[in-house]
């Protein structure tokens, strides 16, 4: 089990490496769309929003580090660690808005006339700047996430990996428009708001999976490590909540309907502990205690 002084500690790395990451997100977005509307280049211009975007949801982090970190009160017995999901929910939402305002100024680069992107070794050589940048924040925000077992971290991170693919692509664009070909800045666009819908979409199903109660660990993982334990005739009704690094787990124990409610404790503060020992992330376990005898006769009674 986590300690309260570990939490606190993970949570006060997390908000430090998410400041770090900010600087540098909202650094490259400024450069992006300086030179997206310099270049009249509407590629460079959604690539920026998108790094903008990496910043907001930097903040969105940030903010709901600092509630998720609180202790369990009397509103919130079981802490307040669920507000981190709602963050990765609301940095989805962000996505999601952002390859909407893509997809605008795509299909106007479409079917409208603009002026052709201005394009030259300046702006290969900043894209190409901004690109290392990103590298350099994915391989530290997964490093820290890592560590720190982080959620938030983690989600902001396959976002911001996002702008490796995004910019890769943009670069390979910057060259076709070079080359004159026609209407390419504006389908790279397109391009780039489809590969930011589909991370919005995959950042919002992980978040939906744990706001939902979805089944976080293998049933057949924890009947192993309860039939193990001695005293234990059967076990059934597993149930598991939460999110990798802090799972809930409740199942119900079948004892000998002579054993001891001493025994029974016994039996149910060695599942717990095991069950902790085996399975990192186990925040909590509950253990029902039931006799044999009481559980044959309601199955007699059901046929």
């Amino acid at each position: 089990m986590i300690s309260a002084s570990t939490r606190a500690e993970r949570t006060r790395q997390a908000g430090k490496a998410l400041w770090v990451i900010l600087a540098l997100n909202w650094s490259v977005a400024l450069l992006k769309l300086l030179l997206g509307f310099f270049t009249n280049s509407i590629t460079i211009f959604a690539d920026g929003l998108h790094s903008f975007s990496d910043g907001t949801s930097n903040i969105i982090g940030l903010v709901a580090l600092s509630i998720a970190s609180h202790d369990p009160d009397e509103g919130h017995p079981y802490g307040h660690q669920k507000f981190e999901t709602l963050a990765s929910t609301a940095i989805s939402v962000l996505l999601f808005l952002v390859s909407f305002r893509i997809y605008k100024e795509a299909a106007v680069g479409i079917f409208s006339e603009r002026p052709a992107p201005d394009i030259n070794g300046s702006t290969f050589g900043l894209m190409v700047l901004t690109l290392l940048v990103n590298i350099f924040v994915v391989l530290y925000e997964r490093k820290k996430a890592r560590e720190l077992e982080s959620e938030i971290l983690n989600s902001d991170a396959w976002h911001t990996l996002t702008d490796i693919f995004v910019t890769s692509s943009v670069l390979v664009a910057l060259i076709g428009i070079r080359l004159h070909v026609p209407k390419l800045d504006a389908f790279f666009a397109l391009f780039i708001a489809t590969v930011i819908l589909v991370t919005a979409c995959g950042i919002l199903k992980q978040s939906a999976d744990i706001l939902t109660d979805k089944s976080v660990i293998d049933q057949g993982l924890i009947e192993k490590i309860v039939r193990a334990v001695e005293g234990v005739r059967d076990c059934h009704e597993i149930r598991t909540r939460g999110k990798i690094n802090d799972v809930y787990v409740d199942l119900h124990v079948l004892v000998d309907n002579e054993m001891t409610v001493l025994a029974s404790h016994h039996v149910a503060t060695v599942i717990e502990r095991d069950i902790k020992r085996t399975i990192p992330g186990v925040h909590d376990v509950v253990v029902h205690i039931e006799p044999i005898e009481h559980e044959h006769r309601e199955l007699d009674g059901a046929l």
